[in-house]
């Protein structure tokens, strides 16, 4: 990959930040001056700062300068699926909302997407919850379920009782749980995830998917996807087998 004098100037800054030569609400150098450091153009050295800015590492003043923001605050998560989200926040004393957005029949094409991780034949229906995890009052993850309805048939008429689908199974008697065939990647939103995160595109998700089984009968349950702002999660994985 060429190494641009934007990606220059952008890397060079973020450096400085991240060894603490610049600490929070520090004043950057201008554009002007970046250019000169960098024998560049003062386009390279805007265009390095707005995607700074798009990160969320750097904020602007109109007329006064751009200034290095305060790090956002950072969550212990262990990424397991055996127990819900909100207890585990509870666990760290965090301010939490879980908020549905989705709770209907997922789409055809979804449908077909799980039905062999689900074990499940074109003859059942699957069922989807979207949920909005806001943590410190800031958006930070989308938790999206896709649940087998033969084995919870009363889904649709309970639909309202799903901010905690680990609870909704614990209800209907399925305790003993486990996570299996985890898969972990990265991705960058779309418009939609943005919209719903409240971030933007040059902030990665972490992308996390695993079946939850139940261990006394070897039934999937669900398969579950969750995607987390990077910026605002410390990750750990279970080593439950």
């Amino acid at each position: 990959m060429e190494i641009t004098k934007e990606i220059l100037i952008r890397s060079k800054v973020h450096e400085m930040i991240l060894r603490g030569e610049l600490q929070p609400g520090d004043k950057l150098p201008s554009e002007n001056e970046l250019a000169d450091l960098y024998d560049a153009k003062r386009i390279d050295a805007r265009n390095a700062l707005v995607q700074l800015e798009k990160m969320g590492i750097v904020h602007g003043r109109q007329g006064v300068g751009r200034f290095v923001n305060e790090p956002l605050p950072t969550i212990e998560f262990l990424i397991t699926g055996t127990t819900s989200f909100s207890e585990k926040m509870k666990e760290q004393n965090i301010p939490y909302e879980s908020r549905v957005i989705y709770a209907d029949y997922a789409s055809d094409a979804e449908q077909e997407h799980y039905r062999d991780s689900l074990r499940t034949g074109k003859d059942v229906k699957i069922f989807k919850v979207s949920r909005l995890r806001i943590v410190n009052e800031v958006p930070c993850a989308i938790h999206i379920s896709y649940i087998r309805e033969d084995l919870f048939p009363h889904i649709y008429k309970e639909r309202a009782d799903l901010q905690s689908v680990y609870n909704y199974f614990k209800a209907a008697g399925r305790e003993n749980l486990s996570s299996k065939d985890r898969v972990v990647l990265t991705q960058f939103p779309t418009l939609e995830e943005m919209k719903l995160l409240q971030c933007s595109e040059l902030v990665p998700l972490l992308v996390f998917e695993t079946d939850t089984y139940d261990k006394d009968t070897d039934e999937c349950l669900e398969r579950v996807k969750i995607l987390y702002r990077s910026d605002l999660f410390k990750h750990q994985l279970s080593d439950e087998s």
